[in-house]
């Protein structure tokens, strides 16, 4: 039984983690839908006056707020308008991938169809490092490379791009190199870095000091100490109850949008962008609400069972006393024997 409860307070301890991160508070998440709204019809209409850097900004903020696989095929091609072929072949392929975990056939297949339309036009780069030295980092412009992208064919946008190279103890190098419009392919030597002969350390992190009387161990972090499981069965059931409320929010947000979608496009064929991206605002929300309705009849669930299984916590005994002034020899007497004691030391 006991570990029964043990298990049950592991997995209450998890459902608490998941239901804060997963479980937005319906005011935030109308708040963030509503700005998210804004900024992608303002996105559109930069979009038709031709301001793609302002439109390309207000889309992407649309869908950070927002996740939308429609929100993402406006800004792929707000960037490949920009002549940014790389950043939008890869944003076209973030949308067909959106777009197939929600179950959006339609826009997955012509976010598919767009990006390959667009890759026989777009340019790479080829990194060669004449030396790799221990720490080493490359960047294009902002972007950290990693290790293995380096003496491969990198996907960029064209026009004239700054790498960075730095490794600890090492001077920094800075290399440019213009990238052509309509596959281009590119390669750039990076030769030796030159040593930093000014001694300066590169600073690590600092440790904190602990001083400790000498011959004293230093002690490790205290246990956390955690409520009894009466409280953490009401807590996991509260939260249980919010994360049911939440999702039946959703749930009724989302047929909402979806009737407004079906008004605007009937025949789910030829639609608008503004109706993919109802459709897709009310996919969004249904599946919010299936996430606060899962975690809601577990968490009811869970803080049912900790509340019957709950058992009373055992009594801890004292410590016993770690040292004496006199010797005192006492008799004692109990259920399971006797015996003498020396100052708290038993025989």
């Amino acid at each position: 039984m006991e570990n029964v409860r043990q298990s049950l307070r592991a997995w209450s301890a998890r459902l608490v983690t998941i239901a804060a991160l997963a479980s937005p508070s319906p005011a935030l998440a109308q708040g963030n839908e509503a700005v998210a709204e804004g900024l992608f019809r303002e996105g559109r209409e930069l979009m038709d006056k031709g301001d793609y850097a302002a439109a390309c900004t207000k889309l992407a903020e649309s869908h950070r707020l927002d996740p939308s696989p429609g929100t993402l095929l406006n800004l792929a091609s707000c960037q490949e308008k920009q002549g940014k072929t790389a950043s939008a072949w890869a944003t076209y392929l973030s949308a067909a991938r959106l777009a197939r975990t929600q179950n959006r056939a339609n826009i997955a297949e012509e976010a598919k169809q767009r990006a390959s339309e667009l890759e026989p036009k777009v340019s790479y780069l080829k990194i060669v490092l004449a030396e790799r030295v221990p720490g080493i980092q490359v960047k294009i412009d902002d972007v950290k490379l990693e290790s293995a992208a380096l003496d491969s064919k990198i996907p960029v946008d064209p026009g004239q791009r700054v790498v960075s190279i730095g490794a600890p103890g090492y001077k920094a190098a800075e290399m440019k190199i213009s990238i052509g419009a309509d596959h281009d392919s590119q390669t750039l030597n990076v030769p030796k870095l030159e040593k930093d002969e000014s001694g300066a350390a590169v600073p690590g992190p600092k440790q904190p000091d602990v001083k400790q009387p000498d011959g004293q161990p230093t002690p490790g972090p205290k246990p956390d100490v955690a409520g009894g499981p009466p409280v953490l069965a009401y807590v996991v059931g509260g939260v249980g109850v919010v994360a049911l409320g939440v999702g039946t929010a959703f749930a009724f947000m989302a047929k909402s949008a979806y009737d407004d979608a079906k008004g605007e496009c009937p025949e789910k064929t030829g639609c608008s962008s503004d109706a993919m991206a109802l459709r897709d605002k009310a996919e969004t929300r249904a599946n919010i609400a299936n996430v606060g309705i899962g975690l809601g009849v577990v968490g009811v669930g869970v803080g049912a069972v900790l509340l019957l299984t709950h058992a009373p916590p055992k009594k801890e005994k004292p410590p016993a006393a770690t040292g004496f002034r006199s010797i005192r020899v006492s008799p004692y007497a109990s259920r399971s024997g006797a015996g003498l004691s020396l100052s708290g030391v038993t025989f």
